[in-house]
């Protein structure tokens, strides 16, 4: 069967629509950003990247990193890190820790601030059923229920800290929810760009 023009030209716009959307929303991960702050005379340079755990017996579901180097007029350099852990629902409160490890060593950040937000969603629960007159019919048949805890770190990595992960080989951030031991490693990208980062004057 053919399909109509005006139907297959629909068609197609929408596979571009969702190709470029798909290109988008992976386009703000994993580069460096940079824009000038009036309001404080400093260059600002972002940069943001996911970290997606795949480990069962980890609470966490999802890490995002936000890290910002800011440039002022007398040339002096600040790192401030932006963390946000999501974790399951019956998970403990994250302690108020973040320990960068850089190869095998332990840095413990000063945090700034503490954020803690508990998320509900809930979506339903649908399916088809055939009427009489072979309609089909979508009905409702329950419920489902989504919590989970984010919590945000705000945090400055020392000038120190900062000079050995440029010279690295090695980075992970480490957490800690009761009995679990959270332990997020970035890809290798993601540390390159950090590099990269580090790197920009």
């Amino acid at each position: 069967m053919k399909i109509p023009f005006k139907e297959s030209f629909a068609y197609k716009i929408l596979g571009i629509t969702m190709i470029c959307t798909v290109f988008q929303s992976c386009s703000t991960s994993n580069k460096i950003y940079s824009e000038n702050d009036i309001v404080y005379s400093t260059k600002r340079f972002e940069l943001k990247y996911s970290v997606k755990d795949r480990d069962r017996r980890s609470p966490l579901f999802y890490f995002t990193q936000s890290i910002i180097k800011e440039l002022n007029p007398n040339n002096e350099i600040s790192y401030t890190a932006y963390d946000v852990l999501s974790l399951s629902s019956s998970s403990f409160k994250l302690e108020d820790k973040v320990i960068l490890i850089i190869d095998n060593e332990a840095y413990p950040m000063v945090i700034d601030r503490i954020e803690i937000e508990n998320v509900r969603s809930i979506s339903e629960n649908t399916s088809s059923i055939s009427t009489s007159d072979s309609t089909s019919v979508s009905v409702v048949t329950g419920y489902s229920e989504n919590n989970r805890k984010i919590t945000r770190f705000k945090y400055k990595i020392p000038l120190t800290t900062i000079a050995k992960i440029k010279e690295s080989n090695q980075l992970s951030l480490r957490y800690y929810s009761g009995p679990s031991m959270i332990s997020v490693k970035p890809k290798k990208k993601s540390i390159n760009k950090l590099k990269q980062l580090i790197e920009i004057e």
